[in-house]
């Protein structure tokens, strides 16, 4: 059992190498007038789209769904920047060190939910004004709380696909991209959950945006606290069984490797 003190000393020193990677990836200005623009870009075309069907109700429903699965799109990247040990020849050392992988891997991309965090929030609040849907001051740090929740939820079960990525590195942005996409599809961003078959329904319960959605949906129409508070209870219910699982994934990867095995050669 790992101390809570050496588990945070974990976290915290692979989040270094999080922050580096994200400043070697960006400046403020490439932030600021690249990616956030392009992702609010995006939020802005899939509504376009949704209002082509002539309903307001469905252009507020879709301009709510594509602003807060940004956190889905963006925290997935995590399964590619997971991967990069393997290219950077650190791999061996990694896997000889006694550090709990599941904990190395949290902090190491960690730099991906922050953002995913800041850009989701000022899609969810700056872009749907235009679309008929006018949000109140109290309604404004509860809809950051969602949303910060959300991306950490999501990062959990972003972890779980990033150890089938790890060993099929190759693979690593075929993998992002159908997880990205499948869980957009049914989680209800863009059509209700009951509009897919059965066993769909069920697996939307299980992705953590799902019942992010339901939250952030439930404030806009202003539902009792209660409505807001299940949803999200649900939503760490469920982040917290995809952790435990990376967890376990990681540990028996790397349990594999440290007996010779060449799965992370």
């Amino acid at each position: 059992m790992i101390s809570p003190v050496r588990a945070a000393r974990t976290v915290r020193h692979s989040a270094v190498i999080a922050r580096a990677d994200f400043h070697s990836f960006y400046t403020w200005r490439s932030w600021l007038f690249g990616w956030l623009v392009r992702l609010l870009s995006q939020v802005v075309f899939y509504t376009a789209v949704g209002a082509l069907v002539g309903d307001p109700e469905y252009t507020r429903y879709v301009v709510l769904g594509a602003a807060l699965t940004l956190c889905v799109a963006e925290t997935m990247m995590a399964v590619a920047s997971t991967c990069w040990d393997r290219q950077a020849g650190t791999m061996g050392l990694l896997t000889a060190s006694p550090v709990e992988p599941g904990l190395h891997y949290f902090g190491r991309s960690l730099q991906k939910p922050g953002s995913a965090m800041v850009t989701t929030s000022i899609a969810l609040l700056a872009v749907p004004p235009f679309f008929g849907i006018g949000w109140t001051w109290w309604q404004v740090p509860l809809l950051v709380g969602i949303v910060v929740l959300t991306c950490l939820s999501t990062y959990c079960m972003t972890l779980l696909v990033a150890s089938a990525a790890l060993v099929f590195a190759e693979a690593r942005n075929v993998i992002s991209t159908v997880t990205t996409v499948t869980v957009t599809a049914i989680c209800g961003a863009m059509v209700p959950v009951a509009f897919w078959p059965t066993p769909l329904q069920w697996a939307a319960q299980l992705l953590p945006v799902t019942h992010g959605l339901t939250a952030v949906r439930a404030v806009e129409a202003g539902a009792p606290a209660t409505a807001v508070l299940a949803a999200l209870g649900l939503m760490l219910l469920a982040a917290l069984c995809w952790l435990a699982l990376a967890m376990l994934s990681f540990r028996r990867i790397f349990a594999r490797a440290r007996t010779g095995n060449d799965l992370l050669d």
